[in-house]
């Protein structure tokens, strides 16, 4: 009874803990929100509210007819759409591969990736390498120098090798070559870790910042992160002669910039319920069996 009674009470501690945290991480979403919707006229920058004050869809309007945030919410997309298949598709082929013993050089190539998770080149380096490739100020810039990531890779390989070898042998026995078994056999059975694995990799695209300030000049490829930066700057100094030519639209620098967060998170956020149960699935497979 002592048992029981001392880990109903490690459960509560713990949960009351997880709540916590909870709350802390959604407070300023909810505050980012709330601001977003609210009259201008009725709040201050800071101020704590619960809900909206003189519920308001100006501050969206605006941002929807902002020509400059619809083409960088465009190419974000498209970027985080492209990046993750091309991440998806980089890093199951090569962890399929790595996880076969008899490929020669198994261990040369796991050693060779593993030295770039310890050592990187650094920036002016990797700007170089992009530069003399002809990437500079084109969207495979954003995309092909991130298309590998070590710890993906050992997640996945570590997956993989732990597929019976008895369903590819009976897939050779048919007449099967790799590609068909990765395919139809491989890639099916590990949904969950392939989930989590596109989760990560898709918000890191969508939030990515400074390989956009390097590799691109265009504004058609401003991407959403910068177009916040711009937006933020251009607000400092509406707010610093009085927030007159902002308010004149009905929204104030408080509000826009409300909006424009809450939008460039929403579809990040919408996309997570649908793979939550993958997601869950794949974090205690990689703890598991990694």
């Amino acid at each position: 009874m002592t048992g029981t009674k001392t880990g109903g009470a490690y459960n509560v501690l713990i949960y009351t803990v997880l709540i916590l945290f909870g709350l802390i991480t959604f407070i300023p979403f909810y505050y980012v929100l709330v601001a977003s919707l609210s009259n201008p006229d009725l709040i201050s920058d800071g101020e704590l509210m619960l809900l909206p004050r003189g519920f308001t869809l100006e501050a969206y309007k605006t941002l929807v007819l902002n020509d400059k945030f619809l083409s960088a919410f465009y190419v974000t997309v498209a970027r985080t759409t492209l990046g993750t298949l091309v991440n998806l598709i980089f890093q199951c082929s090569f962890a399929y591969a790595l996880s076969k013993k008899y490929l020669p050089g198994r261990k040369f190539f796991m050693l060779f990736i593993i030295v770039t998770m310890m050592f990187n080149g650094g920036i002016i380096p990797t700007y170089l390498i992009v530069k003399a490739t002809g990437l500079i100020d084109t969207i495979w810039a954003l995309i092909i120098p991130g298309a590998i990531s070590t710890w993906n890779i050992i997640l996945l390989r570590s997956f993989f090798e732990n597929v019976p070898e008895s369903l590819e042998e009976s897939a050779r026995m048919d007449g099967a070559n790799d590609i068909y078994i990765l395919i139809t056999i491989i890639l099916p059975l590990s949904m969950p870790v392939i989930a989590t694995i596109a989760l990560f990799s898709a918000v890191g695209h969508w939030n990515s910042f400074l390989d956009a300030v390097i590799y691109t000049n265009s504004p058609n490829l401003q991407v959403l992160q910068i177009f916040l930066r711009n937006m933020v700057v251009q607000l400092q100094n509406i707010m610093a002669n009085g927030d007159a030519v902002a308010m004149n639209k009905g929204v104030s620098s408080l509000t826009l910039r409300s909006a424009a967060i809450f939008a460039s998170s929403l579809p990040i956020i919408m996309v997570y319920p649908f793979i939550q149960k993958h997601f869950m699935k794949g974090v205690m497979l990689g703890a598991v069996k990694g």
